[in-house]
């Protein structure tokens, strides 16, 4: 379901919890406090998107290029899918994602 909901301070905020997001382009979007929960997001680009505050709960990141997203933490990939495929920002070590549900 796609819905825009006021998150805090008002900002409107993403919902797309579940989505089929497939091979789309995030670049420059604002995501912040965006619910991607259970979405797949397999070989999506997200290029200087913001994701503070994101929700990551399950949400399939194989393939997806996250080199240039902003505001991501370890915490969100830990409870998100990537794998080998997945490119990650120069500011997160993938070896600190012990916790992540990675494939292989």
């Amino acid at each position: 379901m796609l819905a825009n909901r006021k998150g805090h301070n008002g900002h409107l905020r993403l919902d797309i919890n579940g989505a089929f997001i497939r091979r789309t382009d995030w670049s420059d979007g604002d995501l912040v406090g965006a619910n991607l929960s259970m979405a797949d997001a397999t070989g999506a680009v997200f290029d200087n998107a913001d994701l503070r505050d994101a929700e990551l709960e399950g949400t399939i990141l194989i393939g997806a290029d996250l080199s240039g997203a902003k505001n991501l933490t370890t915490d969100q990939l830990a409870r998100a899918v990537i794998d080998e495929t997945t490119s990650l920002p120069e500011y997160i070590d993938r070896r600190g994602l012990g916790r992540a549900r990675e494939r292989s």
